[in-house]
Parts: C-alpha cells; structure tokens; sequence
C-alpha cells in the first residue's frame, strides 16, 4: 500500500467519519514468624509475569522482556484504551489526532498526516509503539533502536475486544482489560436485546460527500448497523468504502441516513442535494449527523457510538433513555 495513501486514508476515516497475573503468595512455613516483605520486593513480584510472548494483529511474534514504562501511541484509539486501561500516564508520545480525554493535551506530537516523526519517537526514549500500521521501514528503524513495536488494525467489535486485551497483557493489565472488555460487551449485547424486537429499517452511511461513499460490508460501521437491526443498503458493495451511485441511493431509498458530523457538510446541506427530496429519510427527516470521533474509533468507546447508530436508527425505544 502506498505510504501517503494508507496515512491520507486514516485522515478521512479519523476526520470524514470514515478511518490488554496473577501475585503468587509466597509459600507458608510451619513455626516461621511471617515477615513483611519491602514494597521494593512486591513490585519486583508484579513484574513476574514478564518476560512474555505475543502475536500481533498482523502476526508479528515479539517478546516484550519488561513492563513498559514509556510508550508512543499511533492512534486515537490506542490512547483512549490506554487512559481506559489507567495506564495514561506512561504515554510519551501521542498523533496530532489524539484528543480524547483531555489530558492527551498535555502529550507531545510526534505523527500527524504524513506519518510518524522517527526522530521524535526515538528521542523519547520510549519502551513501545502502538499503531494501526508501519511500513517496514518505519517498523526496521524503530526496532534497530531497541523499540517494541505492537501493529493492530481492528476491522470488527471482536478484534477490538482483542486488541484492548492484548494491550492489557503488553502493559501488565490483563485483569483490567477483562473488566473492560467485559462492560462493553456488557453494554452491547443490551443494545442489541433492545434492538432486536424491532423492525429493521433500511440504512445509508456516508462516509464522504463529493464523490459520495459509504461504508461497506466489511466495515464495521456495517457491523454496528446490522447488530441495531438495521440493513446497510450498501451489503453488496466490494470494497471497504466504496463509492456510491446517486441513483443506487435513490433506488435503494434508506429510511435513516447516518454520516458524522465533521465540519464540512450540515442537514440542510445534505436535504438539498439534487434528488435527495425523493429519499423517505430526506422526506421523513430522518437525518442524523453522528460523533465522529465517538462512532468510528476502534477504541472503548466504540460501544458508545454503537448506542448512537441504535438510537438513530431506532428512536422510538430510547425514548426517555
């Protein structure tokens, strides 16, 4: 994949809506006075679980010899699930992008549209980076600098439940990550439960106006339409995000039209597109301009934004959430 394409596509998904030990006690002795260990001893017994080995997203084998104590984040939502994990203030390095939660403010920039900056990375002397992707290049240099390099790229809600745990095992936060792993999927199936009564409407989503595309059947905006008991009028289409055809839109006529709310379009803008008063959600003004960071991030939040796209497409039974 061409270098600046893959990073351009991650703008237009962050931006457009589219683009983780157990302390064994120490054995008991008969007739021995039990002496307080130092709190230096406890956490040397912390540790214990390291070293380990891991298998990345994109099967990468790697043994992570120690806890990581400084680590860079290539993506917004490998931060937000490191804050979610505790664990935010090992965070050195964050991407122009990373805004969630507020103390990301105070991180230093080290990747932005074009990639990441190597120099600042390394500078930092950081222990591990986390990101969507890394060309081998930028993966070698990082590497040959003693940096672990962790690649995950979730496509649905599963390998996001994966890559939070595995997160969690890296940072030596399995049980945390358990915890929140088991809240979200917690949160989901009682969405899907509320959901599943209902009757299924047809759904467009709009990743980008000009040219129009949308989200495909194997993205998991897809994923979160069809666990709301919606049908992505787009099922048949073979790319991720595909262009879409206004007459396609017009023949498939969705009754819930999703985008986010990005800054460069608004409802009326969209009602008053050419042919768009022929659309029952147009008609029905069933037009809804989504978070974007919330519902398109692979992060723990995700959960959050699958509500959002439930609530959009079914209304009528969150009323008085």
């Amino acid at each position: 994949m061409n270098k600046k394409l893959f990073y351009l596509l991650i703008v237009v998904v962050f931006v457009f809506a589219l683009i983780g030990c157990s302390n064994q006690e120490p054995e008991s002795l008969e007739d021995e006075t039990p002496v307080e260990e130092p709190q230096e001893n406890l956490q040397e017994e912390d540790s214990s679980k390291f070293p380990i080995n891991i298998v990345d997203g994109y099967g990468n084998e790697m043994t992570i010899e120690k806890e990581p104590e400084k680590i860079v984040t290539m993506a917004p939502s490998f931060t937000e699930t490191i804050f979610a994990l505790g664990a935010g203030d090992r965070i050195v390095g964050v991407t122009q992008f990373c805004n969630y939660p507020e103390e990301v403010e105070e991180i230093e920039h080290i990747g932005d549209s074009e990639g990441p900056n190597l120099e600042k990375i390394i500078g930092s002397n950081t222990d591990l980076v986390i990101a969507l992707y890394l060309s081998e290049e930028e993966k070698t240099k990082l590497e040959d600098a003693g940096i672990k390099v962790l690649l995950y790229d979730p496509q649905d809600l599963d390998s996001v439940f994966d890559s939070i745990e595995m997160i969690g095992k890296v940072l030596g936060l399995e049980s945390e990550a358990e915890e929140l792993v088991m809240n979200m999927e917690s949160k989901k199936d009682a969405i899907v439960k509320k959901t599943e009564k209902t009757e299924s409407k047809k759904v467009f989503y709009e990743v980008w106006h000009e040219p129009l595309m949308t989200a495909g059947p194997d993205s998991f905006i897809n994923e979160l339409i069809t666990l709301a008991n919606g049908e992505n009028i787009a099922y048949d289409t073979e790319s991720v995000y595909p262009e879409y055809s206004l007459e396609l839109l017009l023949e498939r006529n969705p009754e819930v039209y999703l985008t986010t709310d990005d800054g460069f379009k608004t409802i009326d803008d969209i009602v008053n597109r050419n042919g768009y008063e022929n659309i029952k959600a147009v008609q029905e003004n069933n037009i809804y301009l989504l978070h974007p960071d919330i519902t398109t991030r692979t992060g723990p939040r995700i959960i959050d934004g699958f509500e959002m796209i439930a609530q959009a497409i079914h209304p009528e039974i969150f009323e008085g959430k």
